[in-house]
């Protein structure tokens, strides 16, 4: 059973790619695509609570993200920096639906800019041991994406 941090952060994820980019999630066997370039993108928030999200994904999916964000054709081509640059602002998005949705709209949160990193390799999109971590694991489009909820202690807040 999903606890509340989970299942708020799945339904955060599902709505905001429903209501922002038109893109649907679906559940399935969770086989990630090999050989393709794999994506990580980190935003972190500060207030009365800390914590960051992490979003695990192929570079495939960020460029979908872009052109159903940026209302595009398909056959147009989509920069790199313009996936990067949707990546980016999803996460902003998404990360402010979270904190609002855990800790209501009394408190004020700081968020850092959300960084994009390439991964070297193909992910474990597995469940982490650690109990500090909430996760939702979901396929969109046929990609599989990862988000990560790390919550802090007050020994590892982020800088923001």
């Amino acid at each position: 059973m999903l606890d509340q941090k989970t299942t708020t952060l799945t339904t955060v994820l599902s709505e905001v790619l429903a209501n922002l980019a038109f893109m649907f999630t679906g559940e399935g066997e969770l086989d990630p695509p090999v050989g393709e370039q794999w994506l990580e993108t980190v935003i972190s928030y500060q207030g009365s609570a800390s914590g960051s999200l992490h979003l695990t994904t192929t570079a495939a999916f960020a460029t979908s993200l872009a052109t159903n964000l940026l209302g595009t054709a398909s056959d147009e081509e989509t920069s790199e920096q313009e996936a990067r640059d949707a990546i980016q602002e999803f996460m902003n998005i998404v990360c402010g639906q979270f904190v609002t949705a855990l800790y209501g709209t009394e408190d004020v949160f700081n968020l850092t800019i959300p960084e994009v990193m390439e991964l070297p390799t193909t992910p474990d999109l597995a469940d982490p041991e650690d109990q500090s971590e909430d996760i939702a694991i979901m396929s969109v489009d046929n990609q599989w994406i990862q988000l990560l909820h790390a919550r802090c202690d007050e020994k590892q807040i982020p800088e923001v």
